[in-house]
């Protein structure tokens, strides 16, 4: 043999020996046989043309020789290491990333559990979820930080492109103080007799609308920006709230009341993206997922 035959199989079989102090300590933490293992040290001995270890009694000693050796071969798989670490993080670079931007109302409802089986089916798909204001979502998707934008209203940019919709109907939210647990529905002249629970924003103008057109006026001494914060609240008593259904599905989970109304008002949830992109797998997949779970929050 020449120290052209010294391959990684030695010098790895000579590392274990030298930090598990012995042949068979070293073999068993490669997983290989002491025969395998001393053969091994045998050929790269041959190689390097001296002694790497002697014999005292029934155990062995390495050599200065061995001592010098190792710390060249601690170098070299110390760099083998950064190239696997580098290797890793060359491979994570490369992974599928779907980045969602969704407004609250959704982001902490649904969104946790379509995420979970998302994962479930592509695993090795980096998933990255923003949970902002409606104005974020939009500039977001426009400045391709997004993927998939998810909001309750249409966004209007001419570059952005609805490519679903799930529809549904709000709900009427509280806890036993103010609701009928046995009750079909809830209408909404009922509204005006109970404290209630107000949001602000865009779905303040439009619950408004629908209380005007029913000829009804609500006791909103209290109101919230979020829909969970509204369910929080209605949880602690303070009243009943009309909430999306998704919002309504959670806070039946938490032991509240939830029941449809008379007459109903609608709730769409939009998926929009930028006209000329093209959806990944994964991004299909969230489309299926998330049409599944509006509909699973509506019974």
């Amino acid at each position: 043999m020449t120290k052209r035959d010294v391959t990684y199989r030695m010098l790895e079989a000579f590392r274990a020996a030298m930090l598990h102090n012995g042949i068979g300590a070293g073999a068993e933490a490669l997983g290989i046989s002491q025969p395998a293992m001393s053969r091994l040290i045998a050929d790269l001995q041959k190689s390097v043309g001296f002694l790497l270890f002697t014999k005292r009694g029934r155990s062995i000693q390495p050599t200065e020789e061995a001592h010098a050796l190792m710390a060249k071969v601690q170098q070299a798989f110390l760099g083998l290491e950064q190239i696997v670490d580098f290797s890793d993080q060359l491979r994570k670079q490369k992974l599928d990333h779907l980045s969602i931007s969704a407004v609250p109302s959704i982001g902490h409802s649904i969104m946790p559990g379509v995420v979970r089986q998302l994962r479930q089916q592509f695993p090795d798909v980096l998933v990255t979820l923003r949970v902002t204001s409606y104005v974020d979502v939009a500039r977001h998707v426009k400045n391709r930080q997004a993927d998939i934008g998810l909001t309750a209203d249409a966004l209007s940019l001419g570059e952005l492109a609805t490519i679903a919709e799930f529809s549904s109907e709000c709900v009427c939210i509280g806890t036993s103080q103010w609701l009928d647990a046995k009750a079909q529905y809830v209408d909404v002249s009922e509204l005006a007799g109970k404290p209630f629970v107000g949001p602000t924003g865009t779905f303040q103008t439009r619950l408004n609308a629908w209380l005007n057109a029913n000829g009804v006026q609500v006791d909103a001494m209290v109101e919230a920006s979020l829909f969970q914060s509204i369910s929080d609240l209605c949880l602690e008593g303070l009243g009943i709230a009309v909430v999306d259904p998704m919002t309504g599905a959670k806070h039946r989970r938490h032991g509240g009341i939830v029941l449809p109304l008379r007459p109903p008002i609608a709730y769409t949830v939009y998926a929009t993206a930028m006209g000329d992109a093209r959806l990944s797998a994964p991004a299909r997949e969230l489309i299926r997922l998330l049409a599944a779970a509006s509909r699973e929050s509506i019974t």
